[in-house]
């Protein structure tokens, strides 16, 4: 992992390596608490943010260059972009992390998608309730999630129930494009009655 790190530092400003260096002890954590090897998690955490910094053009290059599809809804929403790009790049770049798992979870970290797998939904969580956030329903989040681990997977799925909601509600105030696979990842929890 130190050769990792060393080099994604390289990629990325000293906020965003921060915010990763964050969410990957996030991960650490959320894998003991729920008993999983986090091996392949931690290294999504890692991974998670690779093309955040890099312009949409380039996003997009990147991710026809490696037959990565693109469809309508990356380009209607740019803050997602990212996440169809770096597992693009992990495949370029980092091949040796290029797992079916990792790629699955870095891709779904930022809209979150139907029927998440523990690892998307945990790397998801801690992207959204790390400690450097200062949102104020980042916090709220992180609060709600350690105030009650006495059913963890419970906890987990209403914690990201209502960060999904949080995300409708803002998009919807700033009248911004929905990206359906949010949409997806709220019904998919509305279904199962997390609250």
């Amino acid at each position: 992992m130190h050769k990792l790190k060393e080099s994604i530092s390289k990629r990325m400003s000293e906020y965003r390596y921060l915010h990763t260096l964050s969410v990957a002890r996030e991960c650490e954590r959320l894998a003991e608490i729920f008993g999983i090897d986090g091996k392949l998690l931690i290294t999504s955490a890692y991974l998670h943010d690779i093309t955040k910094e890099m312009t949409v053009d380039e996003q997009t290059e990147l991710c026809r260059s490696m037959g990565e599809k693109l469809d309508e809804y990356a380009i209607l929403s740019p803050k997602t972009l990212h996440s169809y790009s770096a597992p693009a790049l992990i495949k370029r770049d980092y091949p040796e992390f290029a797992d079916p798992e990792v790629l699955s979870t870095v891709r779904c970290h930022t809209t979150g998608k139907e029927n998440m797998t523990l690892p998307e939904k945990l790397l998801y969580l801690a992207d959204y309730i790390e400690p450097t956030r200062r949102f104020e329903e980042c916090k709220k989040l992180r609060e709600f999630f350690y105030s009650d681990l006495s059913d963890p997977r419970k906890r987990l799925d209403s914690t990201i129930f209502l960060s999904l909601k949080y995300t409708l509600y803002d998009l919807l105030a700033k009248g911004e494009f929905i990206h359906p696979e949010t949409v997806k990842a709220y019904n998919s929890l509305c279904k199962i009655g997390v609250l």
